[in-house]
Formats: C-alpha cells, structure tokens, sequence
C-alpha cells in the first residue's frame, strides 16, 4: 500500500492510499505497486486505473507527470481530469 495524490491546476482531486495505479506513459502504459523504485515519468491522454482493496476506479487525464519518490509515495500532476 501506498500513498498517491492526483492534482490538477485548480486542487487536489484524489488523495488516498491505495494497492497499485495504472498509467499511460508516454512510451507505453505502466504500473505502479507498493515500495517502487524512485522515478519520473510524463504522462498522456488516457485512462489511470486506481485499485484499493477490492475496488478499481478509472480516471481519464489530459497530459501530466507521475513520481514516485523515495518514500514510495507517488504524486500525479495531469492538466485536467476529462469526464
């Protein structure tokens, strides 16, 4: 389990702690889960998959950056939340 935050320009729209979250990396989508190394990658137009216990939700992003830092927390900055 860890910690993911989704912000956008006007505030946070997700802030919870969750098992794994999926994205769509520039050079293809990816997977995070628990204790994942450090990085940084660029995101585009698609779909992020968040899963927490038994539940999975799906939120559409314009363009953003996924980190994840060294305390194996990630933070998702996208432009806006589409839908």
């Amino acid at each position: 389990m860890f910690h993911l935050s989704i912000i956008t320009p006007s505030g946070k729209t997700f802030e919870d702690t969750v098992e794994s979250v999926a994205a769509p990396g520039l050079m293809g989508g990816f997977e995070v889960y628990s204790k994942h190394m450090p990085m940084l990658c660029a995101l585009k137009t698609g779909a992020v998959r968040i899963r927490k216990a038994d539940k999975e939700q799906t939120v559409k992003i314009d363009s953003g950056i996924l980190e994840v830092n060294a305390a194996h927390n990630v933070l998702l900055l996208t432009d806006q939340i589409i839908g």
